[in-house]
């Protein structure tokens, strides 16, 4: 290739690379190229390593002996009847009414349910009553948390209130944020049911719990003590233990479920789709895409080059033994023809010979039969003119029309054998 077509390939590529990053960066800029945060820090699902994921507590939860599952489906049907204690943290994916009420029932039943937020619509008597909140008194009727503010530090449990439900054996604990409960929401006398504190920490209120039915609503006012980056701190371990033992003793059985659907990681959420949303969500899918479509155009302007397209089939090589003929041609015609003969005749036999696996000096009707067994041939054949072969090579003379003769028979040998033997390669 001369240095101005190479020159024109790398110019080309040049101004298909840099149009793909000015389109990407106008997409960026635009606003039509967005980073998906579904996946980002926060979400507590217990399939993965990342720190903000829950993956060491549901190693723990197994080790302990107690029998925990995923749920990858969503919340309707025959789901509930394999669920017992229920984990729905920082659900990403909204919760729907047939799941509000499936999970309302499951809960009247006798379900536990942890959670960081009740379901919107859970209790609609509660729902009813918030919407007349200005003409009730001064406390809320759910749970209700502070901003937050800022990342605190390992937090102590009052001395009074290590008593608690969730408190024993626990010193300090510690959570990533100070969100806590209002604590007017314990107000035995609210019409809507009390909210039983289950632990305290310096900060105030922690987890909450209500009854529903025959079941329990556990209320977290931060899940970060279950993460995989801050379980081992303090006694934030005893503290993931003692909660679901808590739950157990409500619950009407032993399976531990954590939802994992409402986190993204349902079963519809196949390799390919997950790929798809990647590269269509992600500012680095589309820098693939992009990268991948420049490749292609540069493949189609290079395939101009390329030809038509041949075919796999195997033609017709010429045989070796032309070339040993022409080159025994010379010295034909310098009235050789003895050595011409010897020439041809040598090369083919070490070349049966090696092929047959047999040593040079082996007689000729060892080499008939090996070759007859590859060819399928009368090796009486292939004998017959090895042993004219060496008459004529042993004779002092030798005519011209011997000669060719000769060469034809031994030409048609190299045909059937070796040229076989290529193909089946």
């Amino acid at each position: 290739m001369s240095n101005n077509k190479r020159k024109t390939d790398y110019l080309i590529l040049g101004v298909l690379g840099a149009l793909i990053i000015g389109v990407l960066f106008a997409l960026v800029f635009s606003g039509w190229v967005r980073q998906d945060r579904s996946g980002m820090p926060g979400v507590r699902t217990t399939l993965s390593t990342n720190v903000d994921a829950a993956i060491v507590c549901y190693t723990l939860f197994e080790r302990l002996g107690i029998s925990v599952g995923r749920s990858e489906k969503v919340l309707i049907g025959d789901v509930f009847g394999k669920i017992d204690v229920l984990f729905l943290l920082n659900p990403i994916i909204p919760i729907h009414a047939g799941e509000i009420k499936n999970l309302q029932a499951w809960l009247i039943g006798g379900g536990v349910l942890i959670c960081t937020e009740i379901p919107k619509g859970l209790r609609p008597n509660l729902d009813k009553l918030e919407k007349n909140k200005s003409s009730s008194s001064n406390f809320s009727h759910m749970p209700k948390k502070p901003k937050r503010s800022g990342r605190s530090q390992a937090t102590p449990i009052p001395i009074e209130w290590r008593s608690m439900p969730l408190a024993r054996d626990i010193s300090e604990v510690h959570f990533e944020t100070f969100d806590t409960f209002d604590a007017d929401t314990l107000d035995p006398n609210h019409p809507g049911g009390a909210f039983e504190p289950l632990l305290f920490d310096n900060c105030g209120i922690r987890i909450v719990a209500h009854e529903l039915g025959h079941g329990h609503i556990i209320i977290l006012s931060d899940s970060t003590f279950l993460a995989n980056g801050q379980i081992g701190k303090s006694d934030n371990s005893v503290l993931a233990v003692n909660l679901v033992s808590y739950a157990l003793s409500k619950a009407r059985g032993k399976k531990v479920v954590f939802d994992e659907y409402h986190l993204g990681f349902g079963y519809h959420q196949t390799g390919f789709r997950v790929l798809g949303k990647m590269l269509f969500s992600t500012a680095a899918g589309w820098m693939v895409l992009s990268l991948t479509v420049a490749g292609v155009l540069y493949v189609i302007y290079k395939g101009r080059r390329f030809g038509f397209r041949r075919s796999f089939e195997r033609k017709y090589c010429r045989s070796k033994l032309e070339y040993i003929y022409a080159v025994g041609s010379t010295y034909r015609s310098a009235g050789a023809n003895r050595l011409t003969l010897e020439l041809i005749y040598d090369w083919l036999k070490h070349k049966a010979t090696n092929l047959a696996g047999l040593t040079p000096n082996a007689s000729n009707g060892t080499i008939a039969n090996e070759l007859s067994r590859r060819s399928g041939s009368d090796p009486q054949k292939y004998k017959e003119v090895f042993d004219r072969c060496d008459k004529l090579i042993a004779q002092t003379s030798l005519s011209e029309r011997h000669l060719l003769l000769i060469i034809k028979q031994l030409v048609q040998i190299e045909m059937e054998i070796f040229n076989e033997h290529r193909n089946r390669k």
